[in-house]
């Protein structure tokens, strides 16, 4: 009996380490979001947290650990955070992705900005952003259909998709075209990827 509450309240404890862990993560997005990264502090993460300091260096040793940290927990948690799954990609909802897009270009748009700086001149940054877009191109491969899966380039053509849903964000927060003209753009990005990438070669 002894052992098993041993073993129990091991568990407890270690429930509790990783909830603190997950509340000083999600503290760490929320405040990069409004407030951009090179603004925040430790401190501010670990006061939105509702943890000290302290507890925060506990799990992080630095600030640049925890934006790594913090960018992984995103990348993992993804669909869960924005009910987005690789589904939606093959599955008649290219447009909820991109309206999904387009919202996390605008909200975001502090904080993706000096995330790309930071993917262009910080080598962690980096190695873990190609890493996440490997990870989640394989998974996109395998989710889709076996018919689409085993044509020609599928690999290439998820490459070109994922470049064209980018450039319209990107064209959409740049506020360069009229509602009309982006309407017209976010048609034909999902002509394109419906239709013209997975039709037989």
């Amino acid at each position: 009996m002894g052992i098993i509450q041993r073993i129990t309240e091991k568990e407890i404890v270690q429930e509790r380490a990783l909830k603190t862990r997950e509340k000083i993560l999600m503290a760490a997005l929320e405040l990069y979001t409004e407030k951009g990264y090179h603004k925040t502090t430790v401190d501010e993460i670990a006061k939105r947290a509702g943890v000290s300091t302290g507890i925060a260096y506990r799990y992080f040793k630095n600030k640049k650990e925890l934006l790594l940290a913090a960018l992984t927990f995103a990348f993992e948690h993804l669909k869960e955070l924005v009910g987005i799954s690789e589904a939606d990609l093959y599955n008649g909802g290219i447009e909820e992705v991109l309206i999904f897009f387009e919202k996390m270009h605008i909200e975001y748009r502090a904080f993706h900005e000096e995330l790309e700086g930071l993917r262009h001149s910080d080598e962690d940054v980096r190695k873990l952003y190609l890493g996440v877009l490997e990870n989640a191109l394989m998974r996109l491969q395998e989710a889709l259909p076996k018919e689409i899966r085993e044509k020609p380039h599928s690999r290439e053509k998820l490459h070109i998709m994922i470049g064209l849903m980018e450039n319209y964000c990107h064209t959409y927060m740049e506020g360069l075209l009229s509602i009309k003209e982006l309407k017209y753009m976010r048609g034909e990005v999902i002509r394109i990827i419906q239709k013209e990438l997975w039709e037989e070669e």
